[in-house]
Formats: C-alpha cells, sequence, structure tokens
C-alpha cells in the first residue's frame, strides 16, 4: 500500500491484517515459549516488548505529524530489562487502542499524509509481520531438551 494515497480505513485494514498474523504466531504459546531464543539472545517476550515501544512510539510520531495531541503514556512493555509475557501482551493491546483513537480523528476516507501513515503501516503493521514471522519461525524444544529459562536481571 502506497502511504500518499492511504486512507484511514486502508490503514485500519492493514493494522488488523498484521495484528491477525501476530496474534495467529502467538496463539498456544506457553510461558515456556515466551523464553524461547529467537538468536541473538532475543526471546519472543523480549521481542514482544520492543515491538510495544517501537508501535507506542510510532504511534506518538504519526499523533504529532496530524497536529493531534499527545496521549497521557505509561511505561510500555513493563521493565526493560524484565519484560514478562502478560505484561508486553497488554501493552501491544494497548497500542493498538491508541492506534484506534488515532485513525478515529483522522477524515474518513480521505488520503492520510504520508507522514501520518509512515509511521503506523512502517512502524506497526510492518514490524509485527516481521514479529509474526519469526515467532512462527521459533526453533521448538524436543522432549529430551530442556526448557528455555527467562532471564531475571
Amino acid at each position: 500500500m502506497s502511504t500518499s494515497q492511504a486512507t484511514p480505513e486502508d490503514l485500519a485494514r492493514a493494522l488488523d491484517v498484521a495484528r491477525r498474523e501476530l496474534l495467529e504466531a502467538m496463539a498456544g504459546l506457553t510461558e515456556r515459549d515466551f523464553a524461547t531464543d529467537l538468536g541473538e539472545g532475543v526471546t519472543i517476550v523480549a521481542l514482544l516488548a520492543d515491538l510495544a515501544r517501537a508501535e507506542h512510539l510510532a504511534i506518538a510520531q504519526a499523533r504529532a505529524a496530524a497536529g493531534l495531541e499527545p496521549r497521557p503514556t505509561t511505561e510500555v512493555g513493563a521493565s526493560a530489562a524484565r519484560p514478562l509475557p502478560p505484561q508486553v501482551t497488554h501493552a501491544l493491546a494497548g497500542t493498538r487502542y491508541e492506534a484506534r483513537l488515532l485513525l478515529d480523528a483522522l477524515a474518513p476516507g480521505e488520503a492520510v499524509a504520508p507522514t501520518i501513515a509512515a509511521p503506523l503501516l512502517e512502524g506497526c503493521a510492518a514490524a509485527e509481520h516481521d514479529a509474526a514471522t519469526r515467532i512462527a519461525a521459533r526453533p521448538t524444544s524436543g522432549p529430551d531438551q530442556p526448557p528455555p529459562r527467562l532471564q531475571l536481571a
């Protein structure tokens, strides 16, 4: 989708598709799975915490580009040192809510400025697609392998 011709409805559809992909990749993950190393020491829970923080920043950038007031924020994804699955899942739900509020504030059916659309498409939709792909391709531990361990700082 071209960021120069995207409407709020187009952006909402792109975000919905990406979120569905992410949720499908996360379906059935266990506590043990969230601690799976995806490579380079990045666990699924850390990937999701980073995703939530990046989405929060992308939405704030899009709001500023749209000339909208900033929204109150909280720390996204729990502690950066020790993200936990429930907190990152909740943080991702929060970023989606914030994206919806932003899209609702834009004129329906009209093209959205690329400075608003790009952060949503690249910072949220594309990032969620990439995260879903990495999670779906995660290594699985067999019955004779020890479970991964969550690192507590």
